[in-house]
């Protein structure tokens, strides 16, 4: 397989007029799949484009070995590359070693060649998460559904003037300022379903960067975050058991972490146990974020109890839908 070097990208990017309020970042940043044809033949790849302001960017290139699928995680030769906008194309430069990658963007594809007798092929996709838009099932309290705020609530404004719900379409809220909490308390197990999209804040960094989180009943967060090619520190990328436990995934090449402006997905299975009838020890999560599992029965670090959700406020325009629980029975302790 040819080494991962030099990438040398001049992206064709068209700067006609854009929608209102719509960066021109949000045309390129994004994930890229594709392969890299060579002597020994086609090599899969992916690449992360990750808007970090001014119209710069950074890219994070994985190849994976023949034969590898893109969802399995497999140990792959990576790069990380540097961008910046000149005039009406995006050069990528980076160094991994001799071999020079040249390649273009244009209408969402990237195409060129990284050394002598290679092909470079790559486009712009979306991936889904296997449960958007899934439907809550019988039995669910469903919070969250664009239309009834009936189990949920937010902080007045100043003064006590109530504040209005920002709807912002697809059945999707904008979370308003001080959060948003559920009105029912919960000292049960139970499923959660949440949806989420992150805004695109190319010019911000770590934790300003689309931050929010959900707080378990017990007052543990899962973190919310752009983490498409970021870092932070541990506990607060997006996924993560705020503060104390990365995701199982978390590194700039993470699976989970889908980029801005795409809607997102956490599956959270949380498990109390009982003693004499009340919420004993601590409670234990697993939780799939984008259908990828990122914590697997690992034990949370304050005491169950009886408490409700918290969809926290961060300054930051985050937007949440499809949000539902459904109770399950506790398992009795010793």
């Amino acid at each position: 397989m040819h080494p991962v070097a030099t990438l040398f990208a001049a992206w064709a990017v068209a700067v006609g007029a854009e929608p209102s309020g719509v960066l021109p970042e949000a045309a390129v940043q994004g994930l890229y799949e594709g392969v890299l044809t060579d002597a020994q033949g086609e090599h899969k790849i992916e690449a992360r484009v990750v808007a970090t302001g001014a119209k710069a960017y950074k890219v994070f290139v994985r190849q994976q070995r023949a034969g590898d699928k893109v969802a399995t995680g497999a140990k792959v030769a990576k790069v990380e590359l540097d961008g910046k906008t000149v005039d009406r194309s995006i050069h990528f430069t980076g160094k991994a070693g001799n071999v020079a990658w040249e390649a273009r963007h244009e209408g969402g594809k990237i195409e060129g060649a990284c050394g002598p007798g290679t092909r470079l092929e790559l486009t712009r996709v979306t991936r889904r998460p296997p449960t958007l838009g899934a439907k809550p099932p019988a039995g669910a309290v469903v919070l969250l559904d664009g239309k009834s705020f009936e189990e949920v609530t937010k902080p007045r404004l100043a003064k006590g003037q109530e504040q209005p719900w920002k709807s912002v379409g697809e059945d999707a809220i904008e979370v308003p300022r001080g959060g948003m909490n559920s009105k029912r308390r919960f000292a049960s197990s139970f499923k959660l379903h949440v949806e989420f999209k992150i805004p695109l804040m190319p010019s911000a960094r770590d934790q300003g960067r689309g931050n929010s989180g959900v707080y378990l009943p017990n007052g543990d967060e899962i973190q919310v975050l752009d983490s498409f090619g970021m870092t932070t520190y541990k506990g607060g990328g997006c996924g993560g058991l705020y503060a104390y436990k990365d995701p199982d995934t978390f590194d700039q090449f993470s699976l989970a972490s889908l980029p801005p402006l795409q809607w997102q997905t956490f599956d959270v299975e949380y498990r109390v146990q009982t003693r004499d009838g009340s919420p004993a020890g601590k409670p234990r999560v697993t939780v799939l974020h984008n259908g990828i599992t990122i914590h697997d029965n690992v034990e949370l670090h304050a005491d169950a109890r009886a408490g409700g959700f918290h969809f926290q406020d961060h300054g930051c325009p985050v937007h949440y839908r499809n949000i539902w629980v459904l109770p399950l029975l506790n398992t009795p302790g010793p």
